[in-house]
């Protein structure tokens, strides 16, 4: 009897330790804007640019100085001079929209951001990162 007890205490306590919660999902109340807003705190440049709010989605462009000089030019809602960030109701609508443009794109949760296909993926991944810890703050 006493070694099963035993056995169960090991049990319990493997269990105990071996097991974690999953991360919670990650999801934001933010708007695009203020995402774009918060990026440069999180070691990446990103002007604010045009924003727009459609029903369930909405959207802010941001323009760096370094992805501008990589890229063509363009004007202020123009990928080639920065990226987008877009804001959905739910995860779902998110996966719906993330392979729209010919972009480095990357979804976090509800969150769906776009960087200039030009810019190296090294660099893009900086904004993906940055956007990780905003959405982790928020």
């Amino acid at each position: 009897m006493i070694r099963f007890l035993g056995y169960a205490a090991i049990a319990l306590v493997v269990t105990a330790c071996g097991s974690t919660a999953p991360p919670s999902p990650l999801h934001t109340g933010l708007s695009a804007a203020d995402i774009v807003r918060e990026l440069p705190e999180h070691g990446v440049e990103a002007h604010l640019g045009a924003t727009y709010q459609e029903e369930g989605v909405s959207g802010a462009s941001f323009q760096a100085d370094a992805i501008a000089a990589t890229g063509p030019g363009g004007g202020p809602a123009d990928l080639a001079t920065g990226g987008l960030v877009q804001v959905f109701a739910d995860t779902a609508a998110a996966a719906e929209h993330s392979g729209e443009a010919p972009a480095h794109t990357y979804q976090l949760g509800n969150v769906v951001l776009r960087v200039y296909k030009g810019l190296p993926e090294r660099d893009a991944r900086r904004y993906r990162d940055a956007l990780e810890e905003v959405l982790r703050q928020s």
